[in-house]
């Protein structure tokens, strides 16, 4: 393997494990939004979400429930609600939620209801069903509620991204300079051949080509010949 083809080799394996294996040595996870579904309206009450799709990769799952609603009269407590998660292999998790009011400021009697709940474990591959009910408060004076869905998914960190991509296109780049090879002509001669051939006479009183060439002479003889 040529010193370039090792360069574009590391490249190409650096920006593949920026882009693979960086979210699950340093645990980078970012908050995705699964969906918003309307959980409870005034005039029909709470609902039941079914077919959600979830996987185990969404955990810890944090579900946010927000909405508005009146203060409740005489100083009562503030309503609850009941949520069964059900998934493929039965149930996930059965809890009672209070909600939390908190007043924005815009009219005294009307405020913002909240509260969240995290799941992490349970969750299997498959459609999930989230299950609404009435606590044992009245929810009479709730106006309307929001369920939403966030899950912890490991992604590369986008100041990673980039730089990998760039890694994987430069060591491609580079192997495939690399891995060029210079061919020989046919006959097995190259140009480094003719060159040497062409000054390997250099200062040598010998033309170049045969037929400018003079005959060589006979080699002297010494001594007497043979008698006839």
């Amino acid at each position: 393997m040529t010193f370039l083809r090792r360069i574009g080799l590391t490249a190409f394996l650096a920006g593949l494990a920026g882009l693979v294996l960086y979210p699950v040595w340093f645990g980078t996870y970012h908050n995705v939004d699964l969906g918003t579904y309307r959980i409870h309206e005034a005039r029909d009450g709470f609902r039941t979400i079914a077919d959600v799709s979830l996987s185990p990769a969404a955990m810890p799952l944090r579900i946010d429930i927000s909405g508005r609603g009146r203060v409740p009269p005489g100083g009562a407590e503030m309503p609850n609600l009941t949520l069964v998660l059900n998934g493929p292999q039965g149930s996930v998790a059965a809890t009672v939620l209070d909600l939390d009011p908190r007043s924005d400021g815009e009219i005294a009697a009307d405020i913002a209801l909240e509260q969240q709940l995290t799941i992490d474990s349970g969750i299997d591959n498959g459609l999930h069903t989230f299950v609404f009910a009435e606590g044992d408060r009245p929810a009479d004076m709730i106006a309307f509620l929001d369920m939403t869905l966030t899950g912890a998914i490991a992604a590369p960190d986008p100041r990673v991204r980039p730089a990998s991509y760039g890694l994987l296109g430069a060591g491609i780049a580079i192997m495939a300079v690399g891995g060029r090879r210079r061919r020989k002509p046919a006959g097995g001669r190259t140009d480094n051949d003719d060159t040497r051939a062409s000054t390997s006479n250099i200062g040598r009183r010998v033309p170049l080509d045969k037929a400018g060439r003079e005959p060589e002479k006979p080699a002297r003889q010494w001594g007497r010949g043979e008698d006839s």
